[in-house]
């Protein structure tokens, strides 16, 4: 009995060291392999939805100095026939301006929409090189990203433009903070981005702003609901706010929301009998 037990135990170990670790922690495969092959460039399509905004001397560098070394292979979505870009848009805009240049080594991968082509770009950009928190963005969107939806949406019915640098009215570049905060607390975020549409009509939204009124809006003893408080924000104006959070941002020697809230809440609480406080503010 004793050495029927010992044979069961050294096959049950041997079948044990058959297992991989794909078996063994479950691991997946997105997706099924591209196929190597040379596109004409002429057909390689580039979907804007999702690509990074183009840089001129990125593909001016490409161009005056061509590598096939470094073009390596350009990564292409199939689908309905037409073949979309997936990585590799510098490249393509680059060989378009050179006549020596005829077709580019592509691994094309069948895709059957738009979104799988996205999630496909921050796949092959997210983990190799970085991407602009904008190109992120709009990424996310074409991806079918739900909160990246919403806050696209609200931005539009707000007139907010999302920018790379943004210096003109209603412009803004924290789509990294509008995105957290959105997935955080929906409400208080849409409270906050209504508000500062409405105080920023001819400046760029910042993040500082954002910040500090969402912070006042989560973490004090007022809504920005309230009519009344919204009409003394904005007759404080978004100048002397900022200028708040600085100060408190250089007293405490760190910014952060909790810091620029309290940098405005003194702005704030300038002639109220009541003044309003924050919860849990130690800071």
């Amino acid at each position: 009995m004793s050495q029927q037990m010992n044979e069961m135990a050294t096959a049950f170990g041997r079948l044990s060291n058959t297992v991989t670790k794909v078996e063994r922690f479950g691991w997946t495969i997105k997706d099924a392999p591209g196929v190597m092959t040379l596109l004409d460039k002429k057909v390689l399509q580039i979907h804007q939805d999702y690509q990074r905004q183009a840089i001129m001397f990125k593909i001016r560098a490409i161009t005056t100095t061509w590598s096939w070394v470094a073009c390596g292979a350009i990564i292409v979505g199939k689908r309905c026939g037409e073949y979309w870009v997936i990585d590799g848009q510098h490249r393509v805009l680059a060989a378009r301006q050179r006549a020596d240049i005829a077709a580019l080594p592509c691994l094309v991968f069948e895709t059957e929409s738009v979104q799988q082509e996205a999630r496909g770009f921050l796949d092959a950009n997210g983990g190799r090189k970085p991407i602009s928190s904008i190109d992120k963005f709009r990424a996310s969107i074409a991806a079918g990203d739900e909160t990246a939806q919403y806050v696209s949406s609200l931005f539009d019915d707000l007139g907010i433009t999302p920018q790379r640098h943004a210096n003109k009215a209603l412009e803004i570049r924290s789509v990294t903070w509008a995105m957290s905060c959105a997935r955080e607390n929906r409400e208080a975020f849409e409270v906050v981005m209504r508000l500062a549409a409405e105080m920023c009509q001819e400046i760029p939204i910042c993040e500082m702003l954002l910040g500090g009124l969402y912070y006042l809006q989560t973490h004090s003893t007022i809504s920005l609901r309230d009519k009344r408080l919204r009409d003394r924000l904005k007759k404080i104006g978004v100048t002397r706010l900022i200028e708040g959070a600085k100060r408190a941002a250089a007293y405490f020697t760190k910014g952060g929301a909790k810091v620029w809230a309290n940098g405005m809440l003194e702005e704030l609480n300038k002639g109220l009998r009541d003044k309003i406080t924050i919860r849990e503010s130690t800071l």
